[in-house]
């Protein structure tokens, strides 16, 4: 199993709602846990109307644990 992730170039790598979901066969997925946006959108993401980036280190917002 790789650790690389799929569409690097993707917008959702940058995004706070990003969450990676990885299947017991190693399969990679980009969910997306921005309630308005669907879960699971086409990649590569080039733009997005909820895009946001991580908070500061420590701040609790998504992708910074």
């Amino acid at each position: 199993m790789t650790d690389e992730l799929p569409f690097p170039e993707s917008l959702c790598h940058r995004c706070r709602h990003l969450r990676i979901v990885r299947s017991a066969k190693g399969s990679c997925f980009l969910m997306c846990q921005e309630p308005s946006l669907p879960k699971y959108t086409a990649q590569p993401v080039r733009a997005c109307r909820g895009f946001a980036p991580p908070g500061p280190p420590g701040s609790g917002a998504l992708g910074t644990e």
